[in-house]
């Protein structure tokens, strides 16, 4: 399977990423196929659908043990079958309205402002996100990774090439062209989606409201492989240093000490709603896609990029690293 770095846009087809070492498979098509869905974007107010049903999920379950109340109890009340229940609060399901607006009466919710704000959650679960137009290009574990992605506050990420938030397309071209290559290929149409959705995510760094803080390490033999031609990674270094008011990036030199953590990419995601969003960790391998949620992973990957960040340059210095190989590149 091949990654593409920051994206967890495994190029293999048939794979699907793994969270607490379980399968996970996209649930995009089905939120696609509710006639009812609504578009999202990369701007300010996107929102990714498969974190917030799960999110949906997690608080009825919650609401329902908060009830003193069992499956069983709550779906003869309802009369509907358990496993509709279960598949609701499991994330697996696409709720209806009236489904749980039913639910949070029989678990004794009265709070209007609460009860308002669950059911907004429950059309935001059905929302078509902004990057299905290109869910044929897209590898089947995309859409957890860029669901994550849409519902955080800030992310810390490693990665030995250019992070896919912060590609040009011309570098993200280049890129993925190569490493399809190692694989069965991309089509010019295929390529064009993929392309398309690295450059849609790139909004959220620049949106309006609540833009999303990055923070990167960089490998330092990112800056120097070249992607395409010279030309092209001029561009992208050209990119970096003007990002730099936005993004934290920090460049790890290859003097720096060898770390466990610096052996696969990794990304941590601090979501916007930390009282009823889990902090999750993405690690890229050659594989799979592992995402971890329990506490003691993260904060084990917390840990281990902070170490990351104290061997690296400055932001200072990382932009004049990047802006004297630019010069050398003229």
């Amino acid at each position: 399977m091949i990654v593409c770095c920051s994206a967890s846009c495994t190029l293999d087809r048939t794979s699907a990423a793994n969270c607490n070492v379980r399968e996970r498979r996209s649930e995009n098509d089905e939120a696609a196929s509710d006639l009812g869905g609504r578009m999202t974007t990369g701007a300010s107010g996107a929102s990714g659908p498969l974190v917030v049903r799960r999110r949906l999920g997690a608080t009825l379950r919650r609401l329902r043990e908060g009830a003193n109340l069992r499956l069983e109890q709550v779906a003869a009340e309802l009369e509907v079958s358990t496993s509709k229940i279960s598949r609701m609060e499991t994330g697996h399901s696409l709720p209806k309205t009236w489904d749980v607006r039913n639910l949070l009466s029989v678990y004794g919710l009265e709070d209007d402002a609460r009860r308002s704000e669950i059911l907004r959650w429950v059309d935001e679960s059905k929302a078509v996100a902004w990057w299905h137009p290109y869910s044929e290009a897209s590898p089947t574990d995309i859409e957890y990774y860029l669901s994550l992605e849409s519902e955080a506050a800030s992310i810390s990420h490693f990665c030995p090439l250019v992070p896919g938030l912060l590609q040009t397309s011309a570098y993200a071209r280049a890129v993925l062209a190569e490493m399809s290559g190692d694989a069965q290929g991309l089509t010019d149409s295929e390529l064009d989606g993929l392309v398309a959705v690295r450059i849609g995510r790139q909004a959220a760094l620049t949106r309006s409201e609540n833009p999303l803080a990055f923070n990167v390490v960089l490998d330092e033999g990112a800056l120097l492989r070249v992607a395409g031609t010279t030309e092209v990674m001029r561009e992208q270094l050209e990119a970096l240093v003007d990002l730099a008011d936005v993004v934290d990036l920090r460049v790890r030199r290859f003097s720096a000490p060898t770390r466990q953590a610096s052996l696969s990419p990794f990304t941590i995601f601090f979501p916007r709603l930390t009282s009823v969003d889990f902090t999750v960790v993405n690690v890229e391998t050659a594989g799979r896609d592992l995402y971890l949620e329990e506490a003691a992973d993260v904060l084990e990957f917390q840990a281990a990029f902070g170490v990351l960040v104290n061997d690296s340059l400055s932001r200072e210095r990382s932009v004049s690293l990047i802006g004297d190989l630019i010069e050398r590149m003229r």
